[in-house]
């Protein structure tokens, strides 16, 4: 399944959860944000897609641009701001990168070949409105191998 449909079925068929007890002990298996109001959001990717890639999103309530981020960033209106902030996080995320690391490199592009940072593989993202909430989702979909477990052997005191 390549990163679009992925993605695709993930936002269609997942559900997203908004509230103050959104924490790794309470959705363990699902991709999380926090927001500037004290709630967070949890994404529950189905289970059956969640083998498939990597799933994170990235959520923020826009607010007004501080005048050091306009000038850094160019970018004066709150929902563009958070939309491609949100973005920055969760590729971020993705690539496995504090958002300080992402930012001094990329600022709030998306570089050209956004897939080939660590190695994540295809990438693909989307950014949407819910309510007062912006929120970008994201997958890096995992290569699908074939399998060779026949030609293979187990490794000594290890894993396949």
């Amino acid at each position: 399944m390549n990163a679009a449909d992925l993605l695709a079925a993930a936002v269609r068929d997942g559900r997203l959860e908004r509230s103050s007890g959104v924490s790794p002990h309470e959705h363990p298996l699902a991709a999380r944000s926090y927001l500037s109001d004290g709630t967070g959001l949890a994404w529950h990717v189905p289970s059956a897609l969640r083998s498939h890639g990597t799933f994170v999103l990235d959520a923020e309530i826009p607010r007004p641009v501080r005048s050091t981020l306009v000038r850094r960033y160019g970018v004066d209106d709150p929902g563009t701001f958070a939309e491609r902030w949100t973005r920055a996080e969760a590729l971020a995320k993705l690539a496995d990168l504090p958002i300080i690391t992402w930012l001094s490199r990329h600022g709030l592009t998306v570089p050209e070949h956004v897939g080939a940072l660590r190695d994540v593989g295809e990438t693909d993202w989307s950014t949407e409105r819910f309510g007062d909430v912006i929120v970008t989702f994201a997958v890096t979909a995992h290569a699908q191998r074939a399998d060779t477990s026949e030609e293979r052997s187990p490794a000594v005191g290890g894993t396949v």
